[in-house]
């Protein structure tokens, strides 16, 4: 796709100047550039030619029809399987067997001994901190260099500010909070709807 030129008009403006639409900016353009003078002088013969071409108007329960065959295909795809699919179905059943056993042994393993669970898993879940941490402080340092953090330090450096901030956000988390809380409430029985 190429990028606009912005000593020519936008696609938007040739198309109101076609609709009769455009602005008095558009007008004086097309009076001084041939370039776009020319592409309006095209887009209305491709305009003028689309107008004769004929109007197609389906019969008459036309898209039932399609939509009919179109499931009707569907279903037929469905309900065919290959041989390679059938013989395909029984290893992923066993896959997945395999697979969610293996994790609930894991689980089972690693409650019976969690001793060796928390040494074997160790070194990863230092790893996992580890990446956390760099990237909190990747993100923070990116935000410290932005133009809006500083007005959001100057706003919150006074004590008295900050303390407002977090009486507000602690207001509005409490309204979320039990606004929540009463969405995922059952409803009594005398509720009335």
């Amino acid at each position: 796709m190429n990028s606009h030129d912005p000593q020519h008009l936008t696609a938007d403006e040739l198309d109101a100047f076609l609709t009769e639409s455009s602005s008095p900016r558009v007008l004086s353009h097309l009076g001084t550039c041939p370039t776009c003078a020319l592409m309006v002088e095209s887009d209305a013969r491709l305009v003028a030619s689309l107008a004769t071409l004929p109007y197609f108007d389906p019969p008459r329960g036309f898209e039932e029809r399609v939509l009919l065959a179109a499931s009707k295909v569907a279903s037929a795809r469905a309900a065919i399987l290959t041989p390679r699919a059938k013989a395909a179905r029984p290893r992923a059943l066993m896959a997945l067997v395999v697979g969610l056993g293996s994790i609930a042994a894991g689980f089972a393993w690693a409650t019976l001994h969690p001793a060796d669970a928390i040494r074997v898993s160790m070194p990863e879940l230092q790893q996992a901190a580890q990446a956390a941490w760099l990237s909190l402080q990747a993100s923070a340092s990116h935000a410290a260099t932005e133009p809006w953090f500083l007005s959001i330090r100057e706003t919150v450096a006074a004590p008295g500010r900050a303390l407002l901030f977090f009486l507000g956000g602690t207001g509005l988390y409490t309204v979320a909070l039990t606004g929540f809380r009463r969405l995922m409430a059952e409803p009594t029985t005398d509720a009335g709807w």
